[in-house]
């Protein structure tokens, strides 16, 4: 099986994690929640779910390519472990992944060796992003300008939470994380077969997640609709990066909205 694109960049990501930059701190991102927990997918050895994130600080640079993070608190992350008898195995997520930027401020992906995963004895696995989740940029020893205890509390307590309701709770975060379903689930190589948004859900996902109704998932069908309809033979692959621009693009103004919202701005 072909390794998803954003797994494969993955291997170049980490060679960057390596070099030596003087730059200061990033920006805390904060994860948009799922509670029902999102699918792990393994290819090549490496198995990665993505996680939809936002910028909690506008002042601070954007993460460069291959950025590592860490949970601001063990809690905000739950690996569960699925098992061949039916046990799920609940764990710190922090304590067997890592957080990598993806996307800019706008996708994370937190992957997990396979190797480590069948050690642990499952056979699957899913990764549950709790309410108020932050990732924080791994500390460099040469940054000029390193994040404080005093910031860091700030942004994912006070800030974190101001960002619920003018991101996490909005219709087009719901539908941002509608299309980040539904993309992992597709795979890279083919031809698409469906041409409806609830067609290829049913046909990727199934009924394990039920679609809501409502705003959020009209806004994700007029995405859908927008990538279906860039050509009447679409190739998955290419389908991808169209939702991929979608999800980032609710992000961003969504992003905006939060930054000019701010407390103090």
């Amino acid at each position: 099986m072909r390794a998803p694109s954003f797994i494969a960049a993955l291997a170049f990501a980490a060679l960057s994690l390596n070099a030596p930059k003087a730059v200061a701190a990033p920006q805390i991102l904060a994860a948009l929640p799922v509670s029902s927990g999102i699918e792990i997918a393994c290819a090549d050895g490496v198995c990665a779910a993505q996680l939809s994130t936002y910028c909690l600080q506008r002042e601070r640079p954007a993460p460069s390519m291959g950025t590592a993070y860490v949970p601001a608190s063990a809690s905000h992350f739950t690996l569960v472990l699925q098992s061949d008898g039916g046990h799920d195995v609940h764990l710190p997520a922090g304590d067997h992944m890592r957080f990598v930027e993806n996307r800019g401020f706008m996708a994370v992906a937190a992957t997990l060796e396979h190797g480590r995963m069948i050690a642990l004895g499952a056979k699957s696995a899913k990764l549950v992003v709790h309410e108020n989740a932050s990732l924080i940029p791994v500390a460099q020893p040469d940054d000029p300008n390193p994040l404080t205890e005093k910031e860091i509390a700030y942004v994912t307590d006070s800030l974190r939470e101001h960002g619920k309701g003018y991101v996490d709770n909005r219709a087009e975060a719901a539908s941002a994380q509608l299309l980040a379903q539904l993309n992992a689930a597709l795979p890279e190589a083919g031809m698409m077969t469906n041409t409806t948004f609830e067609g290829t859900w049913h046909q990727a996902i199934g009924d394990e997640i039920p679609l809501p109704s409502g705003p959020a998932l009209s806004r994700a069908e007029d995405a859908f609709n927008d990538c279906a309809s860039r050509g009447k033979v679409q190739m998955n692959g290419g389908f991808k990066r169209c939702l991929e621009f979608h999800h980032d693009d609710f992000i961003r103004g969504l992003n905006i909205d939060y930054w000019e919202n701010q407390p103090g701005s």
